[in-house]
């Protein structure tokens, strides 16, 4: 499996985990909509990391993008 920081820009995937380790980013990240099973694109991925999930744009930071696994 990689991360969404792996994905190129314009590449879309499916969520398939969340790295569990940090409780406080994955329930951010669930409140925002980035849940297992969503597609997500990648718009950009420099300076950050800015990506599409359903009709929202959310920019995060590399760790972050790491800690998103897709498919």
């Amino acid at each position: 499996m990689r991360s969404v920081a792996d994905m190129k820009t314009g590449q879309k995937a499916t969520i398939m985990a969340l790295d569990m380790n940090n409780q406080d980013t994955v329930r951010k990240l669930m409140a925002l909509g980035i849940v297992v099973g969503s597609d997500v694109k990648l718009v950009q991925s420099f300076p950050s990391y800015v990506i599409k999930v359903g009709y929202t744009q959310i920019a995060i930071d590399k760790d972050i993008a790491s800690s998103i696994f897709v498919n």
